[in-house]
């Protein structure tokens, strides 16, 4: 109809309960009152207007108030809101509807009223949604004397009355109308598939088949027709609600695409495109957000090919079965399989077996791909190179003594490097020489996991010139268009990395100030009035990587120091700089949490019947810092977790019986305890009953080796053992009769939970000697 509606949020501090009280010392910003309770503030509303050509705008018609209403603004649609995102528009109805982010009170309040909610709303016609007087289902707040600064009585939900002495505008509100869907922190009595754990509603769109032309290739089948589909942006869902005629009720809420996880990412945005495509904007820590395109296919699917061998390289005669392992077909349909090989572009061999075994004669590279087709006709292509004439380089490199999975202040590490090779011999046979074997051992401030160590190693990236410690910082500079306006040397729209470097050398409070001019950019420090864009988005682990690259360009150690085959290593900790992000809020050290990776890599002299058949081998060992955070564990159970990817505040939540995260190959040698950060009790999430922490090797039902039960929560109204300063003390397991290299699990049970009940909040896990 040509309006436009805005959210507008409440704009006060955060607060647990019902933000009215204020004190006169700049403090009106805990007062509600005077925003989303006033009719004459636009403050905590959605707006409607309609915009004209001249850039003016006029009212439209069935607003909340009549324009010419004393002490009201006509621009309000509905009032009454605390956090109003991702408005959506039914075409069919007009309504509108929206997500609304809630107060953090996890139990309700003898002093103040109800616990907080998070909402989905519906709005038929314009109102008032009750907020700061109540909240979800018309639940009440306590009324506030502002004379005395007491709580009285329930507010009326049918006539609030803002007494506020900020408020401008009606004393007695209209009427508050209740919200569609209101969930806490606990699982709801009403709605438990909607779980248990942090919150954050988001709205979505009302699918409509006749928003979509009928040429439109993938609309969605009928079963859809007007279900509103709804996110939580940190517990990491996306539900289907089915609502009755008049958008009153709910009759139902399901998963949509149950299959997906969405665990390491966090569903921000979505909406259709014109062809009936659903578009979902994942925001994802540490390089894991995305954009995915969600498509419905109404008849025959594709297979997916998987095309593999047990080697991609060796001495001739080569013999290999070639596997099409993981190939499938969603429909289950019959599928042909067609091998052909290819050397320098000549098809030499075609096969139509699904695994067929094949012998290359001679020497050379060689093209394998495999097609596989469905009856309908849909195919689908996977290839990969064969290389024969050389057989590659066996290169490891081993940790003899200390441990092998973490680098401790000051110790000693022993380690050997061992290569044979097939054609070149071997280096304990002198046929190698030491000084053709590169090994280094590259310390990386921002810490380094094995799954980018083997990603590198996948893209032929991995050998000892590649410098690691900057590679995520360089990749960040890339994707966030900071290269647009910075050079590394020279001037572009603002400095150069490296006078940056120089102006800051020695100076204590470098990555303070660096830091703000990231996140929140900045205007004039060099002498230019064009400000340097805000980079928010930016984790303070990623910003302090690329903060470390900047700092590092005056250094001389721009190379890795190459190492002998055998030797000592002594490691050393480094002073923390710049913020250690929410592990080192919960377990305080004075160190960086930064990683060595050791890497041995040799390249063989190649075949002499075919040139450029050269072929590296390589190896590293990756030494962490002996603290490791849950969301990066190489296991983590379908079930019992509802992980938030948040940088700052503890988000990793088991629920219900049975959730378990584990570690693959940690090196138990030498460590003495391990400390696990599990809060039961913290802040408003006063919800958690606790359980028992089980240490186990092998799997989650692995060998017992210690176990620690957690303090359940103090009674209602009382701080707990986890609350103020003692927060975050992790619980201790005893693991010194424990040596050698396990995969080590954390099993969290209580027999008692419900399926949605939340039990604790995981911080971290700390390996001590």
């Amino acid at each position: 109809e040509g309006n436009l509606l805005l959210a507008v949020g409440g704009d006060s501090a955060p607060t647990q309960y019902s933000p009215l009280a204020f004190t006169n010392e700049g403090g009106r910003g805990e007062d509600e009152g005077r925003t989303a309770g006033n009719t004459n503030d636009l403050r905590g509303t959605i707006l409607r207007i309609r915009p004209q050509a001249d850039g003016s705008y006029t009212i439209p018609e069935g607003n909340l108030f009549e324009e010419g209403t004393l002490n009201t603004r006509p621009e309000i649609y509905v009032m009454g809101n605390r956090n109003p995102w991702r408005l959506s528009i039914d075409s069919s109805t007009g309504y509108l509807h929206w997500g609304e982010v809630g107060p953090d009170a996890g139990v309700d309040s003898e002093e103040y009223g109800p616990m907080g909610y998070d909402e989905f709303n519906v709005a038929r016609e314009a109102g008032n949604f009750g907020w700061p007087y109540v909240i979800g289902k018309n639940l009440p707040y306590n009324s506030y004397d502002y004379e005395t600064g007491t709580y009285g009585e329930p507010y009326d939900a049918n006539a609030p009355v803002n007494t506020s002495p900020n408020n401008t505008g009606l004393k007695v509100l209209p009427p508050a109308r209740p919200a569609l869907i209101a969930y806490p922190y606990r699982v709801s009595a009403e709605w438990p598939i909607l779980g248990s754990a942090a919150r954050s509603a988001v709205g979505g769109p009302i699918f409509r088949r006749a928003d979509f032309s009928s040429a439109a290739p993938r609309v969605f089948p009928d079963y859809f027709e007007g279900k509103w589909l709804i996110t939580d942006y940190v517990r990491n869902w996306i539900m289907v609600v089915t609502m009755n005629e008049t958008r009153t009720e709910v009759n139902s809420i399901e998963r949509f695409l149950p299959a997906e996880q969405l665990i390491h990412s966090q569903p921000l945005d979505m909406d259709f495109s014109p062809n009936g495509d659903l578009y979902l904007v994942e925001y994802g820590i540490n390089n894991q957000g995305r954009i995915s395109r969600i498509e419905y296919n109404s008849g025959n699917r594709a297979p997916i090919a998987r095309a593999g061998s047990p080697k991609k390289s060796g001495a001739a005669p080569l013999q290999l079965q070639l596997s099409s392992e993981g190939t499938l077909d969603h429909d289950g349909d019959g599928l042909l399989y067609n091998w052909t090989i290819e050397k320098n572009g000549t098809q030499t061999r075609q096969f139509s077996q699904e695994n067929p075994e094949v012998t290359f004669e001679e020497p050379g590279r060689y093209t394998v791909e495999l097609t596989v087709k469905d009856p309908k006709g849909e195919e689908d292509s996977e290839n990969f190179e064969i290389v024969v004439g050389n057989e590659p380089p066996e290169v490891s490199i081993d940790i003899t003594s200390g441990n092998s999975s973490f680098y401790f202040p000051d110790s000693e590490i022993n380690y050997t490097v061992s290569v044979k090779d097939h054609e070149d011999g071997s280096l304990t046979g002198g046929e190698i020489a030491p000084g053709e074997v590169a090994v280094t051992a590259e310390y990386i401030p921002s810490g380094m996991d094995k799954e980018q160590l083997v990603m590198l190693q996948r893209k032929g990236t991995f050998n000892s010139e590649t410098i690691l410690r900057h590679i995520n910082a360089k990749t960040l500079i890339a994707e966030n268009n900071c290269l647009a306006c910075h050079l590394v040397e020279g001037e572009l729209v603002g400095p150069a990395y490296i006078d940056i470097a120089q102006k800051y050398i020695g100076d204590p409070e470098v990555y303070e100030i660096l830091t703000h001019s990231i996140l929140e950019g900045s205007n004039g420090k060099w002498g230019s009035e064009i400000a340097m864009p805000p980079h928010p988005m930016l984790s303070p682990t990623e910003t302090k990587q690329i903060i470390d690259y900047i700092l590092e360009l005056t250094s001389s150690e721009i190379t890795n120091p190459q190492l002998p085959t055998k030797g000592e290593f002594q490691t050393s900790v480094r002073e923390k700089r710049g913020g250690g992000g929410r592990l080192a809020s919960f377990f305080p050290t004075p160190y960086e949490m930064g990683s060595y990776v050791f890497r041995a890599s040799y390249t063989d002299k190649g075949s002499e019947k075919v040139e450029d058949l050269q072929l590296t081998g390589n190896d590293f060992v990756l030494l962490r810092y002996p603290l490791l955070s849950p969301e990066s564990a190489d296991f983590i159970s379908a079930e019992g977790i509802s992980y938030t990817p948040s940088t700052n505040d503890p988000g990793f939540i088991f629920t219900g019986e049975g959730g378990y995260i584990g570690f693959e190959n940690i090196d138990l040698t030498s460590i003495n305890e391990i400390n696990i950060g599990a809060i039961n009790r913290f802040w408003h999430w006063s919800h958690f009953i606790g359980g028992t922490v089980e240490l186990r090797l092998g799997s989650a039902e692995g060998k017992l080796i210690g176990e620690s039960k957690t303090v359940p929560p103090a009674p209602k109204g009382e701080k707990g053992p986890f609350f103020g300063e003692a927060t975050g003390k992790p619980i201790s397991i005893d693991v010194s009769k424990v040596d050698g290299i396990h995969d080590v699990y954390i099993v969290v049970r209580n027999a008692a939970a419900d399926k949605s009940d939340a039990l604790m909040i995981m911080t971290g896990i700390e390996f001590k000697q």
